[in-house]
């Protein structure tokens, strides 16, 4: 199993984390040997056999660390937090008639989209990836755009520790907002077939 520390770790983007229930095997595909190297004391783990890199700087030092501060009651109680705002988020987009939730809410994702009911099916994916690019502009609330099921669609991941409820409820106004605007201009368009 591995994780991103990245994540809900609220640590530096290059620390991931691997669980290898067998060390004989774990040691066995990473390690190398030449004389200068040694080949670690008996009993002391030689930790250059444990990983691609025979040489890194110290990445499990801020996990270590948030894990010191928070333990395991302070990273509980911020995974349930985010998991009550995702929740939060996908009733809002339930609630709103020009969004469409695309899936399930099963942890801290949110998957959906602007669709108003006027709009043309064929004109969704393009109208999404201005909608992405206009929030991403105006730089008010940030997530980016995916594919879900062939659809251009937005994936709000709740993972930040500053992350409140008022945070949440930018995310619907600024996307019916801007949608709106977006789906006007391109309702006017002369080139718009119907």
């Amino acid at each position: 199993m591995s994780v991103d520390g990245h994540k809900w770790f609220n640590v530096p983007y290059d620390c991931g984390v691997a669980f290898v229930d067998d060390p004989i095997l774990h040691r066995d595909t990473f390690s190398a040997s030449a004389a200068y190297l040694g080949s670690g004391e008996p009993g002391r783990t030689a930790f250059g056999d444990l990983a691609p890199e025979m040489s890194r700087r110290a990445r499990a030092l801020p996990v270590w660390a948030t894990l010191h501060a928070y333990g395991r009651d302070g990273y509980r109680a911020m995974v349930e937090r985010h998991l009550a705002l995702a929740r939060r988020l996908a009733d809002q987009v339930d609630a709103e008639p020009d969004l469409e939730r695309l899936a399930d809410v099963v942890l801290n994702v949110v998957c959906f989209r602007y669709h108003p009911r006027d709009a043309l099916d064929s004109e969704l994916d393009a109208l999404n990836r201005r909608l992405g690019d206009a929030v991403l502009d105006e730089g008010q609330i940030y997530f980016g755009t995916t594919v879900y099921a062939g659809r251009v669609a937005f994936r709000p991941a709740i993972v930040n520790w500053r992350t409140q409820p008022h945070d949440i409820d930018l995310i619907v106004p600024t996307i019916v907002r801007l949608g709106r605007r977006l789906h006007a201009s391109n309702e006017a368009s002369p080139n718009r077939r119907k």
